[in-house]
């Protein structure tokens, strides 16, 4: 556990996007909440009782299974919250798991390739399958929540890696270059990034599957937390302002 200011790595999330981890189960339910357009554009300003961004956890999830018996999983949190001295608590867990199962290559001739080399900005979603009999899921979730709802357990690793014959998984925390997750096996591969590799930022899921009877899940939920503003801290601004709108007077 680390005490220190905001992290430049996490400050990007805020900009673009907005307990152990558990081995090869679920996050809780993922919900979203959809905003239309005309809501959004009205949105700007401040206003009395309004709510600050104090904080934001990370949970990713990725797991792979084929016809072959292997198995990977990925699974990793970061959570960073106010430490009550002017400074922030930085958290994180990392684990991964892989199995072999008989390592035998898909059979067919079926590829499925190219979305790994797409930049994008904002949230992005990419599913490449050729096959039969495949499952492919990719679900983001960003949410707003109230900073004492923070918690949890963490094993302070900010990266895990696994091997079993062809199955490989990992999953990083990297300050420069942001979250990043992959699982390969024959024929398949399973990724998600968090972090600057367009001109905003981006969250990424990709999934691609050339073969059959293989199912892969992406599961990404961003939680931003929030705080009441102080009355103190609304006063403070509310000074701030007026006096800087006082240097346009005239004298």
């Amino acid at each position: 556990m680390n005490r220190h200011t905001l992290p430049r790595a996490l400050f990007w999330i805020l900009v673009a996007g907005a307990g152990p981890a558990f081995a090869g189960s679920a996050l809780p339910p993922l919900r979203a909440q959809l905003v239309d357009d005309a809501t959004l554009s009205e949105v700007s300003g401040k206003f009395y009782g309004a709510n600050m961004l104090v904080g934001l956890r990370i949970d990713l999830v990725s797991t792979l299974h084929n016809a072959q018996g292997g198995t990977a999983h990925a699974t990793g949190t970061l959570q960073v919250v106010p430490d009550g001295n002017g400074g922030y608590l930085v958290q994180v867990h990392s684990e991964s798991g892989s199995g072999a199962g008989s390592g035998l290559a898909p059979a067919g001739g079926q590829q499925a390739g190219g979305g790994e080399h797409l930049q994008v900005q904002g949230i992005g979603q990419i599913a490449q399958i050729a096959g039969d009999g495949n499952r492919l899921g990719n679900i983001t979730s960003i949410s707003f929540t109230p900073a004492a709802g923070a918690g949890g357990t963490f094993n302070g690793l900010a990266s895990s890696a696994s091997t079993a014959g062809p199955m490989t998984a990992s999953i990083s925390f990297d300050p420069a270059l942001g979250a990043s997750l992959s699982i390969t096996g024959p024929g398949a591969l399973l990724s998600q990034h968090i972090g600057g590799d367009a001109a905003n930022g981006s969250i990424r899921q990709l999934g691609q599957i050339a073969g059959d009877n293989v199912t892969g899940h992406n599961q990404l939920r961003l939680q931003l937390f929030t705080a009441a503003m102080p009355d103190s801290w609304q006063q403070h601004l509310g000074i701030k302002q007026a006096l800087a709108g006082m240097d346009g007077v005239g004298r």
